[in-house]
């Protein structure tokens, strides 16, 4: 039976409160508003409940003025007046930055190369099913703009300190993403399963008050840090994921100076491939120096589920994706187990261009399709796309079990936390 999520406020939960402003501490899995889930209450409600019973009955004029997502964790701030609200809504709308001054700690993977900086860019809504994620693009989002700092740095894990200066959907936890170090526990932007909480906190909220005419400045203290961090991870662990481009070998040592390989990319030393990519296949490449987790990710009795997206030399036909599903019969007289199968159409097939482009033949058409297999033979896809008349131009592995690929540009790799 699913437990009911309840939010009881004690006055230990308020961490500033005069006539115009209230701020309330939010813990992580708290929603800030009513949610389709009759089985969850939400911080609003809470507030207006702990403030009627606490005024006798009287019922409170409260609006929340911004938000945090459901896992984020940190301070809330509502007005109390209609006043204060009609003031704060412009003022964060605003965002001047001597005026008003939001502050977030997060712990992610990695370090970034640079200490500090700034992460500029344009992003906007996607929708994935029901659930909607945020993108980087390069024309038709909204700013987003973020300043960060490194804290600390212990065992492959960073303490940030991020500083919104725009206030979209998503923000830190995508532009974290976006420079590679996610943040630990974020079940949208990382591949952590992790199920004790995202460890991102907006820990510092300054704004100036109009009515005291003075900087009111609220500050917690997030309940993580990197000394009290605990993984079930070993210290001794890393994990990545790579995005393997075209031609590179799928090792660190090379046959020839001449040759691409995985040295070629500043990789973390001592990290081996779970499993291979052929030199002229591309996308998701795993590398971790934690054998059980390579053996398990990497052995065939574990029927891991691998993904990938395939440019075929024709139009392939409905006959043809029936065979793929059903097996055909490849090298060595060996039939291949089912697979699933579809094709994609081009216009939604969203890819970097390779280099060198595949080959171009203006009177034969090219079509994709999407394979996903639970077995890993020697060149197997482009055996199968061949089995079936339809030979591969391009292979690219978008997932491999639970971890994907995402938005990570060829040639970069980013930490996830082997879960």
């Amino acid at each position: 039976m699913k437990k009911r999520l309840k939010i009881r406020l004690s006055e230990n939960d308020i961490i500033f409160e005069d006539d115009n402003y209230i701020a309330l501490n939010k813990k992580a899995g708290w929603p800030v508003h009513k949610t389709l889930d009759p089985m969850r209450d939400n911080c609003t409600d809470a507030l207006k409940s702990y403030l009627k019973f606490r005024e006798d009955g009287k019922s409170p004029y409260l609006v929340l003025v911004h938000r945090l997502d459901v896992e984020t964790a940190g301070i809330l701030l509502f007005a109390k007046s209609k006043e204060a609200n009609k003031y704060l809504q412009e003022l964060f709308s605003s965002h001047q930055a001597d005026k008003i001054d939001k502050r977030y700690l997060a712990i992610c993977s990695g370090r970034p190369e640079a200490d500090e900086g700034t992460i500029e860019n344009f992003i906007k809504g996607q929708r994935e099913g029901r659930k909607e994620k945020m993108v980087v693009v390069s024309s038709g989002g909204k700013k987003a703009i973020t300043n960060y700092w490194v804290k600390d740095f212990k065992n492959d894990y960073s303490l940030i300190e991020f500083q919104i200066l725009t206030g979209r959907k998503h923000q830190i936890r995508l532009h974290a993403k976006s420079i590679g170090h996610p943040i630990f526990g974020d079940p949208i932007y990382s591949n952590s399963k992790e199920q004790d909480g995202q460890r991102l906190c907006a820990y510092k909220l300054s704004f100036f008050d109009k009515f005291s005419n003075q900087m009111i400045n609220l500050e917690i203290k997030p309940a993580f840090d990197l000394d009290n961090f605990r993984t079930k991870i070993s210290d001794e662990f890393k994990y990545i994921i790579f995005n393997k481009p075209y031609n590179v070998l799928c090792q660190f040592g090379k046959d020839h100076k001449d040759q691409l390989s995985l040295i070629d990319y500043n990789l973390p030393k001592e990290l081996y491939p779970v499993g291979r990519l052929d030199k002229d296949s591309e996308g998701l490449l795993i590398l971790t120096n934690d054998g059980k987790y390579k053996d398990r990710m990497a052995n065939a009795k574990s029927k891991v589920e691998k993904t990938y997206l395939i440019q075929v030399d024709g139009d392939i036909t409905n006959e043809a994706i029936e065979e793929l599903k059903k097996g055909v019969v490849i090298k060595d007289n060996y039939k291949t187990k089912p697979a699933k199968v579809k094709k994609i159409e081009s216009n939604l097939v969203k890819v970097e261009q390779r280099d060198p482009p595949v080959r171009y033949r203006k009177n034969i058409p090219t079509s994709w399709i999407e394979v996903r297999i639970s077995e890993g033979k020697n060149r197997q896809v482009r055996r199968m796309c061949a089995a079936v008349g339809f030979p591969t131009l391009r292979l690219i592995r978008t997932a491999i079990g639970n971890i994907k690929l995402g938005e990570l540009k060829l040639g970069q790799f980013e930490f996830f936390d082997g879960q």
